[in-house]
């Protein structure tokens, strides 16, 4: 796991060195956006760990050069608690995972080799019948595109980057809207019920309900084709209601 670390604070660079070095992690260190470019340009890297706050150009600019140059190296945002708005840009322009300061360097190896797993195995993600390209947005069923909405592909996303992990409202509010507050209306279960409409039966998985905390993607047996039985229970099963959010929540959906 080769990892470029790019960020302007020397005393933050010195301590994540020798964590990364104790770790027996081979990586670079740069402390501006541009030097990030040269040294991308020059050296072959598995990873990124970028801080939003840089000198010059940002860390959410050099993340949208990067993607704009079609480059995919997995990125993971280094962030303080009052850049949640900045934060939210660069989850949205690609970036893989984002960590806070401050934070035990435990928790930042863990994240970076998850990220290197996610990325190394799923850069075109296959679930049963289903083929989903992040870079392409595109989704395929079967062979045959899906159209999504930018939300909906989206929401999809974050669903199968936590596969068989529970994805809360709060993380889908703050991963597609980019929202940290809560805004009292039901739209993530609209866009959960539109990608089950466009998507089911997928071969092999399912959207779940967890009743209270959120949703997620889960594996389910194969099951053999019965023609009474149509696709119900083939795929991913309709919302049973149990979207998680607070009594009294107005219901309708803003535009996809």
């Amino acid at each position: 796991m080769r990892t470029l670390l790019v960020d302007d604070d020397p005393a933050f660079r010195r301590l994540a060195s020798l964590a990364l070095e104790a770790a027996g992690v081979e990586h670079g260190s740069v402390s501006s956006a541009q030097e990030a470019l040269r040294r991308l340009q020059d050296e072959s890297f598995d990873l990124l760990l970028l801080d939003l706050e840089l000198p010059g150009m940002s860390g959410v600019e050099l993340l949208r050069h990067l993607r704009e140059q079609g480059k995919d190296i997995p990125v993971v945002l280094v962030t303080i608690r009052d850049e949640i708005t900045e934060l939210a840009s660069g989850l949205r322009s690609g970036a893989d995972d984002y960590i806070v300061k401050p934070f035990d360097f435990d928790e930042l190896l863990a994240r970076l080799r998850a990220v290197l797993r996610r990325s190394r195995g799923m850069r075109t993600a296959h679930l049963g019948n289903l083929e989903v390209d992040p870079l392409r947005r595109a989704v395929k069923r079967s062979g045959r595109a899906v159209e999504l909405t930018q939300r909906e592909f989206e929401v999809l996303w974050v669903l199968i980057q936590g596969q068989e992990r529970i994805v809360t409202r709060k993380e889908f509010l703050f991963r597609v809207w980019g929202m940290k507050f809560e805004p009292g209306t039901n739209f993530i279960q609209v866009h959960v019920s539109r990608l089950r409409a466009k998507l089911e039966p997928i071969e092999g998985f399912r959207i779940e309900t967890v009743r209270g905390e959120g949703y997620r993607l889960v594996s389910v047996p194969a099951l053999s084709p019965s023609p009474e039985a149509g696709t119900e229970g083939a795929g991913l099963r309709p919302d049973p209601g149990g979207e998680p959010r607070s009594d009294g929540a107005t219901r309708g959906a803003p535009p996809a």
